[in-house]
């Protein structure tokens, strides 16, 4: 099933989900699939820029996969009513969680079941493989941000216009683009070297005091690895954002992220974003050298990595 199938199937089903109905926080199950979308679609309409979640089949292999931790509110009667994720979208470091997709059936948002989906799903950081996780608030409401500071997560960066104002048509909560705040935690650490850009250096040394890190933070050797070195592109088209993530640093790179930025300039994304992985000094050189006279809005992730955002 793709994208506009899982939408036409969506939009055919007229089942409504009974108000009131009492309701448990609970892992995901494959047959919570179908309600995780309808709980979307009924948010978001057909906005959502992610297909993963209208598609009942694809969340539960991310899901068995683990690429994705879901969790749910889920009513006597099966219905989901919340659900927030875990999910893997840091490629440097595949323990290190982004936590959101949060969202509560609007009937359901006087209860206590998003607060209780989160209170379950901060039960896995630090525990099976998921060392820590840093997630994007909404500023359109403050219930987000409020449960990230409860969750001991401390704010890091700010994304200014990261969602499209059409994915918040059906509830009419945005007059336009949305901005969202980082927030991160780390629940399992060890010392690592942490190589700053020189032109970020004040800002990240600001960014990681207070965030309990054990890092040494290094000078860069000022030299690039022979190569092109090579670099990841998604494009969330509906949102307008293109994430881009440097996976192997190369003195080729300065000229390839020119010509990115122009490409996806042309092609009209309101949101660029580049992802660097700062353990080790090359590309903190590349960032140095290139990223932070194309790109001079950064914000930082305790991974290691640097977020360029245009």
């Amino acid at each position: 099933m793709d994208r506009i199938e899982a939408l036409s199937l969506l939009a055919r089903d007229r089942r409504t989900v009974p108000e009131g109905e009492g309701y448990t926080a609970a892992y995901f199950e494959p047959s919570d699939g179908p309600g995780v979308a309808r709980l979307f679609y009924a948010v978001y309409g057909d906005g959502y820029p992610i297909d993963t979640y209208y598609i009942p089949e694809r969340l539960a292999e991310e899901n068995r996969l683990g690429n994705i931790r879901s969790v749910v509110a889920r009513t006597a009667s099966g219905d989901v009513v919340a659900h927030v994720a875990l999910y893997r979208s840091s490629p440097p470091n595949p323990h290190l969680y982004e936590y959101g997709v949060g969202l509560t059936l609007p009937s359901y948002r006087s209860t206590m079941a998003f607060f209780r989906t989160t209170q379950l799903i901060m039960q896995l950081v630090g525990t099976d493989g998921i060392d820590g996780f840093y997630g994007e608030a909404v500023c359109n409401h403050i219930i987000t941000q409020k449960l990230s500071r409860h969750a001991k997560a401390l704010e890091t960066a700010v994304e200014p216009a990261l969602m499209p104002a059409e994915a918040y048509e059906a509830e009419q909560s945005a007059m336009g683009r949305v901005g969202c705040m980082v927030y991160s935690r780390v629940d399992v650490d060890g010392r690592r070297n942490l190589y700053l850009p020189a032109p970020y250096r004040d800002e990240l040394d600001f960014i990681l005091n207070g965030l309990n890190l054990d890092r040494a933070l290094m000078a860069s050797d000022l030299t690039l690895p022979d190569g092109n070195g090579a670099i990841e592109v998604q494009r969330f088209d509906f949102a307008g954002v293109a994430r881009c993530t440097v996976t192997t640093p190369g003195a080729g790179l300065t000229v390839r992220l020119a010509a990115l930025e122009k490409e996806l300039r042309a092609d009209k994304y309101a949101l660029i974003q580049f992802f660097v992985d700062l353990g080790k000094p090359g590309p903190a050189e590349l960032w140095s050298s290139c990223g932070a006279r194309a790109f001079p809005s950064a914000v930082c992730c305790p991974s290691g990595l640097v977020t360029t955002v245009s």
